[in-house]
């Protein structure tokens, strides 16, 4: 799960074009070519930057963190790939509506007896992580989901669940097709997991997963 991510630096945003373009992923919209870096975190209903595939190319675009449910009863921000085929909300978007989620880090909570505990998961090699997801186009405009499986390796000792996170080489295959919803379930990239030192909001919690 995260609960919440960071937001992207203007670094960042040049290392995602430059690999992109070392996998021969041609950016044909580009809505970040003048990038306000920001401070703080991407929470549900905000506008991340976000991969996807089109009929033209590859679009790196502006999008909605989640799904407004159909009778405005909430938001959906995740989707289990356990289930993501067989769900109405998702399975026509496994054809149609897959994108690649980039994030720095992203943040998740260990219950305690009292409260819980704000971490920080980052890959173990400091690269920018990038998480699978679904998009899709509404009247209001493009939002999209993010992905989650079982949790693995360190995340294992905070959460039951994590985001789906494609390797470099991977993320062509997911946009593409290639790699299938049936597939996530067993992939194994894992990533590092520290307290968050500057924990003020203790108890302050929306998980993703």
């Amino acid at each position: 799960m995260c609960g919440r991510y960071a937001i992207l630096t203007e670094d960042e945003i040049i290392e995602i074009r430059e690999i992109l373009k070392n996998l021969s992923l041609h950016i044909v919209r580009d809505e970040f070519l003048e990038y306000n870096e920001g401070n703080g975190e991407i929470y549900p209903t905000d506008f991340a930057p976000v991969i996807t595939k089109r009929e033209k190319g590859f679009y790196f675009e502006n999008l909605k963190w989640g799904f407004n449910k159909w009778n405005d009863s909430g938001l959906i921000i995740n989707a289990r790939c356990e289930t993501v085929k067989i769900k109405s909300t998702f399975s026509s978007l496994i054809k149609s509506g897959r994108c690649v989620v980039p994030a720095g880090e992203f943040f998740e909570w260990k219950k305690l007896e009292k409260g819980k505990k704000k971490h920080f998961v980052k890959d173990k090699n400091d690269n920018i992580l990038f998480m699978a997801g679904l998009y899709r186009d509404t009247i209001e405009g493009k939002e999209f989901v993010i992905i989650t499986k079982n949790a693995i390796g360190e995340m294992k000792n905070i959460h039951d669940r994590m985001p789906v996170i494609l390797r470099v080489n991977q993320i062509e295959d997911w946009l593409s097709g290639k790699l299938q919803a049936e597939d996530l379930e067993k992939l194994d990239f894992d990533v590092t997991v520290n307290p968050y030192k500057n924990d003020d909001n203790y108890n302050e919690q929306l998980s993703l997963f």
